[in-house]
């Protein structure tokens, strides 16, 4: 196992280093392995600093000049530090998991933030350009907020007294291109900071404010999930062959736009009132094209050619008469707005500290969607579905030539799907601490707080399902003037082959716009759906803390030893309205909750040397479900010619997920502004909660179910390599050359709610990166290259092969690079995604019996200019 060869070297170190002494750390520290972005030179020469005079395992990322950071958002930056895992989509960088972790608790300026109905922030709400740091907790103290399993990531904006000069205006302006949607679009930013002195005391104020806009495309071919038949060539055997497949472009118009004010009030050198505000705004108007061939009706009447894959049951290719086939266009208007307020102060005494923090945050979002599949008949469908994992169609005419799948008079009105839904999310907070040095023997201070949280959340919203034409008549799609459009034509970027490059859609603004012209021409009521009960909930929490955590410095030996013990003490109180299905029938459900929680944690530091430290940290950590996984609400889909009959719905019996927690690190300093670091890691996870499907029979119909599970007992466990250098050494401009490497490597397995063995979602079991930087003079530049191994996506697959999907190795390589034509202006040029490489995912553990999806990502540039006077 990996870490017991690791722990083994760790050993090896400590044993030969352990006559040797270092002075003491500095007390009451935390552990920061941080990137900070100024010059690379000077930024990785802070960055080991501040991880040297460290107490809890963290890792940072700090802006040290306003804008500079060379990466757009949070998400994006997170991506480089080490143990940190990301995904990405529709052209920016998604999901971030902390050592194979999404349980993650994100605040801002140490206080909780939130989206709506989730336990914490899409980080990519919020932009690089309002930043002064990131701080990742891998392991917390008895003082950090209680929530996340995988950790805390705290959100550090400027304030005012962040700034030297009286009055300092500063900003940037770029624009984006995004090579597979063919378009520019501007990003801007800027910061007022002005400071003064007065009768009263310091004061300060700042604004700040942030804009980014993308149009992105992204494209994948799929294969739906396969169904073991009769051979319909009059086999004797049964084959699989898949329900559907097709081709997806994503298109989208993403816009953020953020602020941030503050105010901050020093009336002495002791005394420090704060009150800021910060806002971020979310809008994607976006859609999804489809082409649906549909080869589950494929029979012995229609068969033309049939081949299997060699030694399996498996279709490869088919060749077939006189197939239905399906178009859809999937419209969305999504967005979201997020505000948070707090007011809060400090007094520093001679051996006590007290602070406290009032916050009010509000977040809402308003969803729209409209989904129309639009149907033709194609004379002849040749589909493939292996093609290297991409699955190819092409429809032609009877005499065998292509058919123009692009001529909207070809189409009818198959189906639509209607939804809405507005979710809201607010928090009170209340929290106060208080420091106090003490000279009693080993102890050096006492820590101590309390918190208070009033939570609530709510959603409303309508689903319609799956609406058929029950007109009597035929619509063709020519009939609705302006319905008609066309997808792009460069599928894939036109890098791997397939038959189908463009196809007619419905336009995704007239979907929107006229909805219910839509409906009433298909028979249906014209009116908007109205919400439905099964989908609403509103979850009230209140959560109370207490924390009593003891500092120490003392001798082991001749060796300085310090670090902290701790407790932090929570109760939560739930209350859960909302509506389930039993027997056939709606039901109210309220559910009443309380739980209390003992979390210890430990940590210390040993100095080995003057230049090698080690570290080891204990904790309790809990996680507590989502409130959109607690809705106890059922949606069901009927079975239509794509898709069978499957529902989703919430868990209110869900439990919360706790975690004991084991850290060691060990740290060499072998030069100045180098490093090279290894670190173990494991966490026993009970209950962690993942999606399965399973059948539920309702109103006399299987429908497959998917639904949030607590499972059984797991283990994650794993290990952290970091190496950093710049090559002062070197002659000329070679001297300008650094590099950052560093790889974590985790196994991470948990058992279903059936007892089997599992591995948990989106954890890869290796991840790497490796930055090389340059910096002489004035320029400075940075080749990030990122790879994760393979990882599971979901167990939630119905059909007849494996239920389990696997995402493949992905790896992509980032480029930034900045000039300073004089102090106060930068010219930058940054690129993502340079290697363009295709992501796949598949059915079970091999790619090529049942592959799934193969997909092209959006790749970027961007030109701008910094500025600061």
């Amino acid at each position: 196992m990996v870490t017991g060869a690791l722990a083994a070297a760790l050993t090896l170190v400590i044993v030969n280093s352990a006559h040797a002494q270092q002075a003491s750390t500095k007390e009451g520290a935390t552990e920061l392995d941080t990137v900070q972005v100024r010059g690379v030179r000077s930024s990785i020469a802070s960055a080991i600093s501040l991880k040297q005079n460290s107490a809890q395992i963290t890792d940072s990322i700090v802006a040290e000049d306003i804008g500079k950071l060379p990466d757009n958002s949070v998400a994006a930056a997170l991506q480089r530090v080490t143990g940190v895992q990301v995904a990405r989509g529709a052209g920016e960088v998604g999901t971030v998991l902390v050592r194979g972790l999404p349980d993650v608790v994100t605040t801002i300026n140490g206080r909780n933030v939130f989206t709506t109905t989730g336990r914490s922030m899409a980080l990519a709400d919020i932009p690089a350009d309002l930043l002064q740091r990131v701080d990742v907790y891998k392991t917390s103290g008895a003082e950090n907020i209680e929530g996340g399993i995988g950790g805390l990531i705290d959100v550090r904006l400027r304030r005012p007294f962040d700034f030297d000069q009286p009055l300092t205006i500063a900003g940037s302006a770029r624009a984006v291109y995004s090579r597979n949607s063919e378009e520019a679009d501007p990003n801007a930013s800027l910061t007022i900071n002005k400071l003064w002195d007065g009768d009263h005391g310091r004061f300060g104020i700042m604004a700040s404010a942030s804009y980014q806009s993308q149009d992105y495309q992204e494209s994948n071919t799929f294969n739906g999930i396969y169904s073991l038949k009769n051979d319909p060539t009059g086999g004797d055997q049964q084959v699989y062959i898949p329900d559907t497949i097709g081709s997806i472009y994503t298109l989208g118009d993403r816009k953020r736009s953020s602020a941030n004010l503050t105010f901050q009030w020093a009336p002495n050198d002791s005394t420090e009132l704060y009150f800021e505000n910060f806002y971020t705004k979310y809008d994607n108007d976006n859609q999804v094209n489809f082409l649906i061939p549909l080869p589950s009706l494929a029979n012995a009447g229609n068969v033309m050619e049939m081949g299997l894959k060699p030694g399996s049951q498996v279709v490869e290719h088919l060749v077939a008469r006189d197939m239905f086939t399906l178009t859809s266009n999937q419209a969305f208007a999504n967005s979201s707005d997020t505000w948070q307020s707090a007011i809060g102060g400090r007094w520093r005494g001679e051996r006590i500290t007290l602070s406290s923090d009032l916050a009010y945050t509000y977040s809402k979002a308003d969803n729209r969607s409209f989904i129309l599949d639009t149907a033709f008949n194609a004379p002849l469908l040749e589909m493939d579905f292996g093609n290297g994992g991409a699955s190819n169609a092409q429809a032609r005419n009877a005499d065998g030539s292509p058919l123009d799948v692009t001529d909207p008079s070809r189409y009818w009105l198959n189906q639509y799907f209607d939804a809405w839904s507005r979710q809201e999310g607010k928090d009170w907070s209340w929290k106060a601490d208080m420091n106090l040095q003490l000279d009693a023997g080993p102890f050096t201070g006492l820590d101590a707080g309390v918190r208070a949280s009033q939570r609530e959340a709510l959603n409303v919203a309508a689903d319609t399902g799956g609406m058929a034409n029950i007109s009597g008549n035929t619509v063709f799609v020519s009939q609705l003037a302006g319905l008609a459009s066309t997808t792009p034509s460069n599928f894939l970027n036109g890098e791997r082959r397939t038959s189908t490059p463009q196809w007619m859609v419905a336009d995704r603004g007239y979907l929107l716009r006229n909805s219910g012209l839509i409906r009433s021409a298909m028979g249906q009521n014209p009116a908007a759906p109205a919400a439905n009960p099964l989908l609403y909930f509103n979850d009230q929490e209140d959560s109370y803390a207490a924390y009593l955590q003891a500092r120490y410095s003392m001798q082991l030996g001749s060796l300085p030893l310090d670090g902290a013990i701790g407790v932090r003490a929570v109760r939560m109180e739930s209350d859960l309205a909302g509506t389930t299905v039993l027997d056939g029938a709606s039901s109210p459900v309220n559910l009443s909750k309380r739980r209390d929680e003992v979390l210890p944690s430990f940590s210390a530091n040993l100095s080995l040397r003057d230049n090698l430290l080690l570290r080891a940290s204990y904790g309790k950590s809990i996680t507590l479900p989502s409130f959109a996984a607690l809705n106890p609400q059922l949606s069901l889909y009927r079975a239509t010619a794509t898709v069978p009959a499957t529902g989703t719905g919430g868990n209110p019996d869900l439990a919360p997920v706790t975690s004991e927690n084991l850290d060691l690190s060990l740290e060499w300093y072998f030069r100045p502004g180098s490093m090279l670091s290894a670190a173990l890691f494991k966490r026993s996870i009970d209950g962690y909660i993942q999606t399965y499907a399973d059948d539920e029979l309702i109103n006399g119909v299987v429908y497959s179910v998917s639904r949030p599970r607590n499972t059984g007992r797991g283990t994650l466990e794993g290990a952290e390599l970091a190496y950093t250098q710049f090559f002062d050494q070197l002659p000329g401009w070679l001297s300008g050359l650094g590099v950052q490497l560093n790889a974590t490597f985790i196994d991470a397995q948990t058992r279903s709610p059936t007892g089997e063995k599992q591995d948990l979602v989106n954890v890869s079991d290796r991840a790497y990166n490796a930055v090389l930087m340059y910096q002489r003079g004035g320029f400075s530049s940075r080749l990030a290259w990122n790879k994760r191994s393979e990882y599971a996506l979901s167990y939630t697959a119905s059909g007849d092969q494996p239920q389990s999907i696997y995402v493949a190795p992905t790896d992509y390589l980032d480029l930034s690079m900045s000039y300073d034509i004089d102090p106060s202006l930068t010219v930058s040029l940054e690129a993502t995604n340079l290697l363009g490489k295709v992501t796949r995912n598949y059915f079970g553990s091999d790619p090529s019996l049942f592959p799934r999806d193969l997909a092209m990502a959006e790749r970027t540039f961007s030109l701008g200019l910094r500025f600061r006077f």
